[in-house]
């Protein structure tokens, strides 16, 4: 048996066999910007840190945030750093700091006597992120779910899900080729393996997805009514099984960062994503720092209002009001975001809602001017041109409603009643295109 303590001072590690590259944009490594540790003597069964990725330690944010630089990028004359902030707060590492768990080790995975808590084990558990809430114990689930309630009623058979630091996705890449009959690639986020209980015994599974059956279990996809069945294994006495061979998180960036948010406000500005443990909620995303630039990916993607905590934004509830239910949505003014693909930046609908709109803002709830902020495209060529494609923004109205604008010559009216715009288009990395995003304070 063997026993991992995080100490206080760390240094990041990417999810081992994940697989990254260098610094973007064909630029020399940035230089560390202040003292690292590199954990050699605390990685379980001989893994080795990655200091690829510095943190920065000297920014006014870094005791709020934490500040992972994946290189850099020129815009207009500036070089501006590329970061993943996320809170600390949201880091399994930073909230299991100091704690010791028993651990034992097999050939394929660890134990964790967690007593049902998300565990954390350094270089292997890194980009892990820890979900707030009142009961669940950090797992991806009801912030009033309690996971040793859950197995009770439910049994063991079913992982846990978890979640991972944003500009990460679930690993595991295994078959990137369409299953006969099947369109979808799998080339997915999820692990490849299970854990099933067979009396004092645990064996751990490795899917085929070409064989879904082979051991009995169906392929780890959305299951009925959107329950996720893939995660960490937990048995009925709270013990959780961290796999050595299937990585935790993949990234999710690019090294040419095709697409990155530049932030100009005077704030930071949290922003959110989506995923199904159950019931669709709202997780931490991207935190855009000021004076930094960050990789945001599109898809179920909400932005925050600029300086509100993230504990404000990434939450799932009934903002609305009567008859007009509002999951979450009327504090975040924009969706959307930007991948290897290309950009879709819009106006968010529950913001835009006209009716709520008006029921919150009669009712003393109106956004303030400084919490709200616009959004200027641009794409830039190899020789580094920068051409305006349009801005998103917001105007208020003499009785404090604030409507939504859209202006250049590829911003696009949704025609909706919500009166939305939205920017969109591909990108061309081959042609040596990157599409750079700015947020400015109105």
């Amino acid at each position: 048996m063997t026993s991992f303590r995080r100490p206080s001072t760390y240094h990041l590690v990417l999810a081992l066999l994940a697989g990254t590259a260098g610094i973007a944009c064909g630029s020399e490594p940035i230089p560390d910007s202040g003292p690292l540790s590199t954990l050699p003597d605390v990685c379980p069964s001989g893994l080795v840190a990655d200091n690829r990725y510095p943190l920065i330690q000297d920014s006014p944010y870094a005791a709020d945030y934490r500040l992972r630089v994946f290189g850099q990028v020129d815009f207009q004359g500036q070089t501006y750093k590329v970061v993943n902030a996320l809170p600390w707060d949201y880091l399994a590492s930073h909230v299991q700091a100091g704690k010791t768990f028993p651990v034992t080790e097999t050939p394929s995975y660890y134990v964790v006597d967690s007593n049902f808590e998300l565990p954390y084990l350094p270089c292997l558990m890194d980009e892990v992120a820890w979900t707030p809430g009142n009961k669940n114990k950090g797992w991806a689930i009801g912030s009033n779910d309690d996971p040793a309630a859950l197995v009770a009623k439910n049994g063991a058979g079913r992982p846990f899900l978890y979640h991972v630091v944003t500009d990460n996705e679930y690993g595991y890449f295994t078959y990137t080729e369409p299953l006969p009959g099947d369109p979808i690639r799998y080339s997915g986020f999820r692990p490849t393996w299970v854990v099933h209980e067979e009396g004092a015994l645990h064996p751990m599974y490795y899917l085929d997805p070409a064989r879904p059956d082979r051991h009995g279990f169906s392929w780890p996809r959305h299951g009925d009514k959107w329950e996720l069945n893939f995660g960490l294994f937990v048995d009925s006495a709270g013990k959780v099984y961290v796999p050595k061979k299937a990585p935790l998180a993949v990234p999710q960036w690019d090294t040419y960062l095709e697409c990155v948010v530049i932030n100009m406000a005077n704030a930071p500005i949290p922003t959110t994503r989506t995923q199904f443990p159950g019931n669709e909620s709202y997780y931490a995303a991207d935190t855009f720092i000021p004076g930094y630039a960050a990789p945001p990916a599109v898809g179920h993607r909400y932005w925050g209002q600029k300086g509100r905590e993230m504990s404000e934004v990434a939450v799932w509830e009934d903002d609305g009001g009567p008859g007009l239910p509002s999951p979450g949505n009327y504090h975040k003014p924009y969706s959307g975001g930007c991948d290897t693909k290309g950009y879709n930046f819009a106006h968010a609908e529950g913001f835009t809602w006209p009716e709520l709109r008006a029921y919150r803002t009669a009712h003393g709830d109106a956004v303030t001017r400084d919490q709200l902020y616009s959004i200027t495209v641009y794409k830039v060529a190899r020789d580094g041109t920068a051409r305006l494609l349009g801005t998103l923004s917001y105007e208020q109205q003499a009785n404090g409603e604030w409507i939504p604008t859209g202006s250049g010559p590829e911003a696009h009216s949704l025609n909706d009643r919500n009166g939305r715009w939205i920017i969109n288009g591909p990108i061309f990395p081959d042609r040596g295109e990157r599409a750079v995003a700015v947020l400015r304070n109105l």
